[in-house]
């Protein structure tokens, strides 16, 4: 099957049970948009994919399983996930902090300095600031990076907790415009967290509503 395909998934931290059997698909090229109140299980879903948290049940990335793998070996799958955290390197530079997101590609790892370019391409502030250290830029920058970080991994599929969280309005709108671009031009399946609703419904195919652990609605859109 092409995409991701979840079904009936478990996860939680130690004794104390947060995801409660989810079922969750996204298509080929599709932005799928994870909505809900905090502690309704988004972010653990997230880590379950990711490999961060461990999860019981199916999931699928074009038919290959994802549960039960070591987080690098999935992101070596074609997982990307940016965190909360955003988890960009501080001491390293920008262009560091870009080349070593390729060392999640399997050997051998060509064009790395032709994907540094096209992450520029979506974020040009990321080249004005090549030679600075991750640690000096803005929040939003630093959350631009870190989304450029996932990319040089040329993942199938992204997820994204929360990226606009801490922007101001007209930052967030541009930023949605860029993943919206991202996922146009490069086909990347993306399931992201987000608490603006308005603004995500207005890249999102698809979104789904969850609570307390579990899918409560689903949400269809035309495609763009």
């Amino acid at each position: 099957m092409s995409g991701l395909d979840v079904r009936g998934l478990r996860a939680g931290y130690g004794a104390a049970r947060v995801l409660h059997g989810v079922d969750l698909a996204a298509g080929d090229n599709e932005i799928v948009v994870l909505l809900g109140p905090n502690g309704a299980g988004k972010t653990t879903l997230l880590r379950a994919l990711s490999g961060l948290v461990g999860g019981r049940g199916a999931a699928a990335l074009d038919g290959v399983a994802l549960l039960g793998r070591a987080p690098d070996e999935i992101a070596r799958l074609g997982v990307a996930h940016v965190t909360q955290e955003g988890g960009t390197f501080g001491p390293l530079t920008v262009e560091e902090n870009l080349r070593v997101g390729a060392q999640a590609r399997p050997w051998p790892r060509r064009g790395v300095s032709e994907d540094v370019s096209r992450v520029f391409t979506y974020f040009p502030v990321l080249q004005a600031h090549l030679g600075r250290p991750a640690g000096t830029l803005s929040g939003g920058e630093q959350r631009m990076l870190a989304i450029g970080r996932a990319l040089m991994a040329r993942p199938r599929l992204l997820l994204l907790d929360e990226p606009t969280r801490g922007l101001a309005p007209q930052a967030r709108s541009r930023l949605f415009g860029t993943i919206h671009a991202i996922n146009r031009h490069e086909g990347t399946i993306m399931i992201i967290v987000e608490h603006n609703v308005a603004a995500a419904l207005e890249v999102a195919h698809r979104a789904y509503l969850v609570e307390s652990g579990r899918i409560a609605d689903l949400r269809a859109r035309r495609r763009w």
